[in-house]
């Protein structure tokens, strides 16, 4: 049996690890900016902005929670500025999130057989929505392990409450890991004080001594909530006016000058926010969702693939069903982890967002393997003729959908999906570094969003000279410079007034019968960058 589980942690390793660099092809803005700010912290304590070891990475104005650039600071100093070191945080905790869900399963389900927990441990190894964030620098993955470590601790301090102080310190981690958790933490721990209150007044003492120092950990956070968080509420919530709900608060003004009581009632920002919050809630259980398509971003998910496989759909609905008739605490906790999960993406734009309701993942995985393994004793207990060859070609099913994954993942996405993560950046860097002796001015189109990133990573400017002009930098989306960089929108018919100008445009800035030094293709083939000079 440790052979089977060693055998499936090589495997989650290998899956997190393998072309870590590579694949994705490109790092996105965030990464590049997770990696830079390390970098600069590591050099000279301060983010790129000259913050002295900030609680909140200003970043491009989306205040990224602290954690996990403080934790790639450890990789950058081993392996170096690159993709690899940037991303190697999230593929470790990644790994070791796989081992917590097998230990967390053998705590819910003390009882079931082995093969329940090496399913769970499986399943989460090879979950397509889990693999997808553990090779990307997203904070989210690295909260998700430190939630639910937090979790699995919580069950061992019903027994021995000691265990309850690493519980509050790594619930406190997930909250300085990523957003969501600032509001899923409080629901989880007080769903779990409900359920369990009577094993909790056993170990009273702990108990109250962990929730005073989890309120002393997080407190820093909620005093940021008044300036840097609130800044981050602001740009995602639902609850913005200037949001998508906008339109329908505008309503009500006109219905008041019609006198439409009903269609004030109606246009009432508080049913319209009911509304809004209760559909991005039911959007995160989607089939389109989490079987066929994914949510939007390329970034999120294989290319022609959703959240879960295909494959998970009958024996996630068969666990639903055989927990709902054996249900004790640890399956009314479970139930109560599935519905909490996705309350804090319900409340941002943009649903349903897998990013933002990553935190039940898990819960799904558990699901499919108590299906899987109840389908295998009821083919068992019955004597039904050919049951292990039931078992075998559900097995190949399996299988066969993991390996349509992979080949979607490594072949079929990087080239379908480059554009999302900004593919190109890396060669515009590479070829303007050989010309930039050459101009006075380098202008870089802002089409694809924050350029000045990339040229900071890849050109590992010296964190100490770029602080001196950035202090003072916008955060809007489309002005920045420094030294003999500008980015911006190209203007044609301007900036090639400029003499000695290298100008990096995208297809339609710079007209086409103007001739380029060079130009950079997505794996697509199309076109995403062309290099002029003045």
């Amino acid at each position: 049996m440790k052979t089977k589980v060693i055998l499936i942690f090589i495997l989650a390793f290998i899956l997190r690890f393998w072309q870590l660099g590579t694949n994705p092809p490109s790092l996105d803005w965030d990464e590049a900016a997770l990696g830079y700010n390390a970098y600069s912290i590591l050099q000279t304590g301060k983010d790129e902005y000259g913050a002295f070891l900030p609680l909140s990475f200003r970043s491009f104005g989306d205040y990224k929670p602290p954690l996990y650039t403080y934790l790639a600071i450890i990789p950058i100093k081993l392996f170096g500025l690159n993709e690899f070191s940037v991303r190697f945080i999230s593929a470790l905790f990644g790994t070791l999130t796989t081992v917590v869900v097998y230990f967390l399963v053998k705590k819910l389900f003390p009882h079931k057989s082995f093969i329940l927990y090496l399913l769970s441990f499986l399943f989460i190894s090879i979950s397509p929505w889990h693999i997808q964030f553990s090779r990307v620098a997203f904070e989210a993955n690295l909260a998700l392990f430190f939630f639910i470590f937090a979790i699995y601790l919580c069950f061992i301090a019903l027994e021995k409450g000691k265990f309850f102080i690493p519980a509050a310190v790594s619930f406190a981690l997930s909250m300085y890991a990523y957003h969501s958790p600032r509001l899923l933490v409080p629901l989880i721990i007080f769903c779990f004080v409900v359920i369990y209150r009577k094993n909790i007044k056993t170990q009273i003492i702990p108990a109250v001594i962990s929730f005073v120092l989890f309120i002393i950990l997080v407190l820093p956070i909620f005093i940021d909530l008044s300036s840097a968080t609130s800044a981050r509420l602001n740009s995602v919530t639902l609850f913005n006016p200037n949001e998508r709900l906008g339109e329908s608060i505008n309503e009500m003004t006109v219905d008041a000058q019609k006198g439409d009581k009903i269609g004030q009632l109606t246009h009432n920002r508080r049913i319209v926010y009911a509304k809004e919050v209760i559909g991005g809630y039911l959007d995160h259980f989607s089939f389109d969702f989490l079987f066929l398509n994914g949510d939007p971003p390329g970034r999120h998910h294989a290319a022609g693939m959703g959240m879960l496989y295909l494959w998970d759909l009958p024996f996630i609905i068969i666990g639903l069903f055989y927990l709902l008739g054996h249900r004790d605490k640890n399956v009314l906790f479970l139930f109560s982890w599935f519905l909490i999960a996705p309350i804090a993406s319900s409340i941002t734009t943009g649903t349903p967002h897998a990013v933002r309701a990553i935190f039940y993942i898990p819960v799904y995985q558990i699901f499919s393997a108590i299906g899987f393994t109840v389908f295998i004793c009821f083919l068992k207990s019955k004597n039904i003729i050919f049951s292990k060859t039931i078992i075998a070609f559900s097995a190949f099913l399996l299988i066969f959908n993991f390996y349509y994954y992979l080949n979607l993942y490594y072949i079929v996405t990087p080239v379908e999906f480059s554009q999302w993560w900004q593919y190109g950046y890396k060669q515009v860097v590479s070829k303007v570094s050989k010309l930039e002796n050459k101009y006075d001015k380098v202008i870089v189109t802002y089409q694809y969003d924050q350029p000045y990133i990339f040229f900071l990573f890849y050109q590992k400017i010296d964190p100490w000279a770029y602080q001196k002009e950035s202090n003072q930098a916008p955060i809007e989306r489309s002005d920045r410079s420094f030294g003999k960089y500008e980015f911006h929108h190209i203007n044609w018919p301007k900036d090639s007034q400029y003499p000695k100008t290298l100008i990096i445009g995208a297809p339609g800035e710079i007209p086409e019968n103007i001739p380029s030094i060079d130009e950079i293709q997505f794996l697509d083939g199309t076109k995403a960058f062309k290099i002029v000079g003045t």
